[in-house]
């Protein structure tokens, strides 16, 4: 599997969620119990993305901040965290 614009990696057991950030996406590989191999399982995404670069989990969720490398920053461009259901 090519990955693309891959950025932000989480790894829990044999779960690997891998965030493709210009993509708007999030890949999880499930990996062989050592970790050298993995397939894909899913790939996922949200309207609410907006260039999403690192993940992190909790419960049962899996939350993505929001780059918005296509926003210009201003003092008042507005940043947001997204929940997703973890695939």
């Amino acid at each position: 599997e090519v990955l693309t614009a891959g950025d932000g990696l989480l790894r829990e057991g044999t779960s690997l969620f891998v965030v493709q950030n210009r993509l708007n996406t999030v890949a999880k590989f499930r990996l062989n119990w050592s970790g050298t191999t993995g397939r894909l399982v899913t790939k996922v995404t949200d309207p609410r993305f907006d260039v999403p670069t690192t993940v992190a989990s909790f419960g049962r969720r899996l939350y993505l901040p929001n780059a918005r490398f296509s926003t210009p920053p201003t003092p008042d461009t507005t940043y947001s965290a997204i929940g997703i259901p973890r695939p």
